[in-house]
């Protein structure tokens, strides 16, 4: 391979570039952060990442302040010890060339012991600091140090966590905290606690003794997900004759509800839930659940924007709308 000294050094100021947007990497990060939220790449001490409708913009820090200060938000001449790991020093390394601790292809030039300078090795190559020269993939024994979530995102910032619909993370003074919504989930993109029904989510919370009590489970059963009507989980028959501790959760196709009883997914009239009715639901007007079967609920996008009463009448479904023909279906009896 080249020596970075002379092709590199002629290509310095062609990767040095002020902004670098790439196309977004394979389970994008930003899929965790808010729109416009900005965190430092995990995979480098110097570019940015803007997040934009759960996708990654990057930018590079270049020239004299070639690090990215995750707290600060911007491009910097060095980092504070709290940030070690990404700590660079040219101090008698001029005109030599350092590993980026972050990044296998990344590397710094010292143009002087106070200016290190960011770039990254050609495609398919990774950066050797001891032979000061960018080598074939297959020749590397490059390792980079593993990131926390709070060594690249600031302090305060939510972001979720995709162990639970109701969960999510933040940082107080550098450590990772897990939280949880109460009686609502997480939603990414607003970075808040919503409504179950405006999250799409299947990571549901697991209700208490959903398969069942120790020496009496619930043996290859659906059971209902306690959050939709729609949802449910499948509790296997365990060989130690224990609960199932990892049920499968699954959901009714659009128009359908689940019903525990039968053990069948049915029309959402012949189902009693209290939860979300406009869940899949592909008419605009729908059965409330409200006893007597006077009401009924306005439905967008598979979310209720309101209830409404049809008075001294009764809402029929199938019809769509109020009529003085009585009116008994399960779902508001």
């Amino acid at each position: 391979m080249e020596k970075p000294g002379a092709i590199l050094g002629v290509a310095l100021l062609l990767l040095l570039q002020a902004l670098d947007l790439v196309n977004a990497r394979n389970e994008d990060i930003c899929r965790l952060f808010s729109n416009n939220t900005v965190i430092r790449d995990p995979e480098s001490c110097s570019q940015s990442i803007t997040c934009i409708d759960s996708v990654s913009y990057y930018s590079r820090c270049t020239g004299s302040t070639p690090f990215f200060d995750k707290d600060a938000g911007k491009c910097v001449k060095s980092l504070s010890t709290s940030m070690s790991s990404c700590s660079i020093s040219c101090d008698d390394r001029t005109s030599q060339f350092l590993a980026d601790p972050k990044s296998c292809y990344g590397y710094y030039y010292c143009a002087d012991e106070e200016t290190p300078m960011y770039g990254t090795c050609p495609q398919d190559t990774h950066f050797n600091a001891t032979t000061q020269m960018c080598s074939h993939q297959h020749e590397s024994d490059c390792t980079t140090s593993t990131f926390e979530y709070c060594s690249i995102v600031k302090n305060s910032v939510n972001f979720d966590n995709l162990q639970g619909c109701n969960k999510y993370h933040v940082c107080e003074k550098g450590v990772l905290k897990d939280m949880t919504c109460s009686k609502t989930y997480y939603q990414a993109s607003t970075g808040e606690c919503v409504d179950k029904a405006l999250v799409d989510c299947d990571a549901h919370p697991l209700p208490t003794e959903v398969c069942g009590k120790a020496g009496k489970p619930y043996e290859n059963k659906f059971v209902a997900d306690d959050v939709t009507c729609r949802g449910y989980f499948y509790c296997a028959k365990q060989k130690d004759g224990t609960p199932d501790p990892n049920p499968m959760w699954s959901q009714c196709p659009q128009d359908r509800f689940f019903d525990a009883a039968s053990q069948m997914c049915l029309a959402p009239t012949a189902v009693k839930c209290s939860f979300d009715r406009c869940d899949g639901r592909t008419a605009d007007f729908v059965e409330s659940d409200t006893k007597g079967c006077r009401s009924y609920l306005r439905c967008s996008d598979g979310v209720t924007v309101g209830e409404y009463s049809c008075g001294n009448y009764f809402f029929d479904e199938e019809l769509g709308a109020c009529t003085p023909s009585v009116q008994t279906y399960t779902a508001c009896k």
